[in-house]
């Protein structure tokens, strides 16, 4: 019970001290607002009583009529302020709890948490997602929850004033009914969270239907109406839980309801019969009759008390992502349900500064993804010399993706070790001006479409080095991107998208040239040792592929490089190949090797080339 209560009272001091994070000032003013709001009305209690008491007593008005006009025009100038006010919070405790998330999101070196479906989750409740109203529309409705208290402990006083033993009762009238209405809409927002993902998916069946890019395989297949009645379903299964909920309480709330009108009309009835009885005069009666019906504001849970919960609910929401994500969280237990099953790649000491200078090796590397106990690697092991050229080709799954993805320390080996000239990969920092992530760069087969300027979708390859304009220029030469950016309406600062009025949408032969600039990009100015091509002409054609790969062996000569491609004429150009399946290296050499070894590698090769020779 102490606990309960501990939370009922940390909980608006948390939304408190989260609006103040987000402007100090406004959230003061706002808060402001709402108390003199919410005093106003009991004020005009007071000065409409004594209005009354005094035209029934044939005595100057003059005064009351004063309060009372007073009390009208505030009313009408605070309203607009506090809406404007209220909005303009609004926005900044969005932006700023945003910007929590994404500070918590991004902090991590690894890929773990991003992947991770409960963490996945809390992110969408935090923002909102599931009920489309964000945690800052609670700082919108913060003045007019104040003011509704402050109306109703005020009017509650009065009461108290002229019939001290009305209040109590009241209040635990109040109390009772605003506790079960409060439980009811809890119980139903409970079963809201508890789909989380379902809602989740039938959310991105919406964005499917509604996006721009899937817009062409949707109408040629015919999936429009498919998208529209799966969405409605999934709807409709989630929302059909939430009626039960609700309709489940309704009974108790009315019953509460009804309880607490038969103490409202009990205490109209008292201080009626007490004006009666000439125990309290016309103008206290009128006074604490207003004040009985103005302290009902108590007992009513609306929807401005319901947001701010949801608000509250949404900084748990966050601090448990930021524990998930932080370097050393602490112990979860199976039923935390946030973060389970994925350790957080924690950051070294050590300096990656002009590695690697030897080679790079895997060294009886065990991974198995979380959540999937099959291991992608068992007793892996690899070495790729340092300066030299490397190719790795393998069937679809045999873990050559993986292997990049630990190769930059996205995720962390469950037994072995990965070196770098002898130096275990963990106790390197990740970040940093110094940090391996500086050391790699990287073209990966789901590369990111910017949707922003020409200029930054290369430039971002090394940021700190984002006003070399000649060497952006230089890398998009090289990459074969200057015809791109040449026929681009506005050049460098043409917002790559369609969605934008001066934007232009790229073919995927674009796309990936301009990924290309930008991973040379972070190998020339930003001193990337090791560059990661994984399929990186998959959308060239024939003479880009091997215009590409001409300028690349030539440009990253002396650059740790990695190629991962089913295409033989791009591999057969690495200075030595590996084949990997089922998690395990199985062959190595140079192609001319593998070909003469008569193995995998070169069965793989003559069904290729005996397909190109068939054309």
């Amino acid at each position: 019970m102490g606990g309960v209560l501990a939370a009922r009272v940390r909980a608006p001091i948390a939304l408190v001290a989260a609006f103040a994070r987000a402007n100090t000032l406004l959230s003061a003013a706002v808060i402001g607002l709402g108390v003199l709001s919410g005093a106003l009305l009991p004020v005009f209690m007071l000065a409409s009583g004594a209005l009354v008491g005094a035209l029934g007593a044939s005595r100057s008005a003059l005064f009351p009529t004063v309060i009372v006009i007073a009390v009208f025009a505030a009313e009408r100038v605070m309203d607009p302020l506090r809406e404007e006010l209220g909005r303009s919070l609004w926005r900044q405790v969005d932006q700023s709890l945003t910007q929590r998330l994404m500070v918590a999101m991004s902090a991590p070196a690894g890929l773990a948490h991003v992947e991770d479906p409960a963490v996945r989750d809390r992110v969408v409740q935090a923002q909102g997602g599931l009920t489309d109203m964000t945690p800052g529309q609670a700082a919108y409705y913060l003045a007019q929850v104040i003011a509704m208290w402050v109306q109703g402990l005020g009017s509650l006083v009065i009461v108290a004033h002229f019939e001290w033993w009305l209040a109590p009762i009241l209040m635990v009238g109040y109390a009772v009914v605003f506790a079960v209405s409060r439980r009811h809409w809890h119980e139903v927002t409970v079963v809201l969270y508890g789909r989380t993902e379902a809602l989740r998916r039938s959310y991105y069946l919406r964005t499917v239907a509604l996006g721009a890019a899937p817009a062409k395989e949707t109408r040629v297949f015919g999936l429009a109406g498919w998208l529209v009645d799966r969405y409605r379903q999934g709807w409709l299964a989630v929302m059909a839980d939430v009626w039960r909920a609700r309709r489940e309480g309704w009974w108790t709330a009315v019953w509460a309801a009804l309880a607490l009108g038969g103490a409202e009309l009990f205490a109209l009835w008292s201080v009626v019969h007490a004006g009666l009885a000439g125990v309290l005069s016309l103008g206290a009666a009128t006074a604490a009759g207003q004040a009985v019906l103005g302290g009902a504001v108590l007992s009513q849970y609306q929807d401005s008390h319901w947001l701010l919960s949801e608000c509250g609910r949404a900084l748990g929401r966050i601090d448990e992502v930021e524990t998930a994500t932080t370097e050393s969280p602490p112990a979860r237990s199976p039923d935390a349900g946030l973060g389970v099953g994925w350790r957080p790649v924690v950051g070294g000491t050590e300096s990656a500064a002009g590695l690697p200078r030897q080679a790079i090796r895997f060294e009886q590397v065990r991974f198995a993804y979380p959540g999937h106990p099959a291991a992608v690697f068992d007793r892996f092991d690899l070495e790729i010399p340092a300066g030299r050229s490397l190719a790795i080709v393998g069937a679809n799954g045999a873990g050559k993706t993986t292997l990049m993805k630990l190769l930059c320390r996205f995720y962390d080996p469950d037994e072995g070790r990965i070196s770098v000239d002898g130096v275990d990969l963990a106790s390197l920092r990740p970040d940093g001006a110094d940090g391996w992530h500086r050391r790699v760069a990287a073209v990966f087969q789901d590369y990111v479409q910017f949707e922003l300027s020409a200029y930054d979708n290369v430039a971002f390859g090394a940021l700190d080095r984002r006003g070399e304009e000649r060497a952006v220029a230089e890398a998009v030469e090289l990459a074969g991107a200057d015809r791109v950016v040449g026929r681009l309406a506005e050049g460098w600062s043409t917002p790559l998208s369609a969605q934008f009025s001066s934007g232009t949408q790229l073919s995927g032969g674009e796309w990936q040239r301009l990924a290309l600039a930008r991973a040379l990009f972070a190998v020339r100015a930003g001193g990337a040792g090791v560059l990661i091509l994984d399929e990186p002409t998959a959308a060239l054609d024939v003479r880009g592929e091997a215009e590409v790969y001409e300028r690349f062996l030539e440009v990253t000569r002396g650059t740790t490089t990695i190629v991962i491609s089913h295409r033989f004429s791009t591999v057969r150009r690495a200075d030595s190949i590996v084949v990997v399946e089922h998690g395990r290296v199985v062959e190595a050499g140079t192609h001319a090797e593998l070909l003469a070894a008569g193995g995998v590698y070169a069965t793989m090769y003559r069904l290729q080339a005996e397909r190109f020779g068939a054309l």
